[in-house]
């Protein structure tokens, strides 16, 4: 079981974009498969949560950490020296979406949800 932990910045585009009416389908809506009845951020959370990987629907792929995001990450750490740090988005909305969630994953189980918003909030 992963552990969650949201960023700071994550928490205030959160909150500014649960506001928003174009991501209610996000928030509230229901995933287009699986006959499932559960909101894409829900869905993508208990994925998280209970170590399941993530269906291609919601393209997850790398990106590139800025070097202060993975010193951010390494100082929560300590001095670890085989900490593993990937950067990933993934997009609520399928492949061409743009709804997306940053995230960093680690090797000791660990996520931090870094940033939420559309390719032009958040790059």
């Amino acid at each position: 079981m992963s552990k969650i932990i949201p960023t700071g910045r994550f928490k205030k585009q959160r909150k500014k974009v649960k506001k928003n009416p174009r991501w209610h389908n996000i928030f509230y809506g229901e995933v287009p498969f699986e006959n499932d009845h559960r909101s894409p951020w829900k869905y993508v959370i208990e994925c998280f949560l209970n170590d399941q990987e993530i269906p291609d629907y919601f393209y997850e792929h790398p990106i590139n950490l800025t070097k202060q995001q993975r010193q951010e990450i390494k100082n929560r750490f300590g001095s670890l020296a085989d900490l593993k740090i990937r950067g990933l988005d993934l997009h609520f909305d399928g492949h061409n979406g743009d709804h997306l969630l940053l995230y960093i994953r680690t090797n000791k189980d660990m996520i931090y949800l870094t940033g939420i918003g559309t390719h032009s909030d958040l790059f």
